[in-house]
């Protein structure tokens, strides 16, 4: 065969395979998310929690808000109980979840940005920040540090996870989320928002 014509025709399967490529790329972009309203009563206190179910997974729309040994509300002040929930010390954390649900792992913090956008993840948190999708309306509460303070309110928002933290940054042009691989000792003595995920129910046969 002509040497121009087998470049030819490598560099046409080649155009090919990236053309099909990048079309899965748009047509999951453009697969419209099933997204299911739904509510878990805790009840220890009776409060009814909105949830909202995403991809395979069923979280809180709210922060938790739950208050216990450990829980604390940003400056003691009720407007921000109602609008962030508590905030709470990581040994608190790890029993706070009602019934039924529980504190997600990292791995189902990935799954939940992976499934809201496969290919960007600052597309994922602004949907997450998001009222009307996918409805989840994350927070951007600050936290009380290890000296007692409250920090950060509008700028930064941490959540514990079972294994990790949870870490978003806000500014005026939008916010940046970090999935963060452990969690630091640091971090022990600060008090971070909780969202809690609905508990899987296995089908056994």
């Amino acid at each position: 065969m002509n040497t121009r014509y087998l470049i030819a025709g490598i560099l046409a399967i080649s155009l090919t395979t990236n053309l099909i490529a990048q079309k899965k790329v748009i047509d999951n972009k453009k697969k419209k998310l099933e997204i299911v309203k739904d509510s878990v009563v805790d009840i220890r206190d009776n409060r009814v929690y909105k949830m909202v179910k995403i991809g395979n997974q069923t979280w809180m729309s709210e922060n938790l808000k739950f208050k216990c040994e450990g829980s604390f509300v940003y400056d003691d002040q009720q407007k921000n109980f109602k609008k962030l929930g508590c905030v709470y010390t990581y040994e608190a954390s790890k029993n706070a979840c009602p019934s039924g649900s529980h504190l997600p792992s990292k791995q189902e913090w990935d799954t939940l940005v992976k499934t809201l956008d496969p290919t960007e993840q600052n597309i994922a948190v602004d949907k997450l920040l998001k009222k009307s999708y996918p409805g989840f309306m994350i927070s951007i509460g600050g936290f009380r540090n290890s000296k007692g303070k409250y920090v950060a309110l509008n700028s930064e928002g941490w959540y514990w996870g079972s294994d990790n933290t949870i870490y978003i940054n806000g500014d005026v042009s939008g916010a940046t989320l970090f999935i963060n691989e452990k969690i630091d000792k640091k971090e022990l003595k600060n008090a971070y928002s909780i969202r809690c995920v609905k508990d899987t129910v296995k089908i056994h046969n």
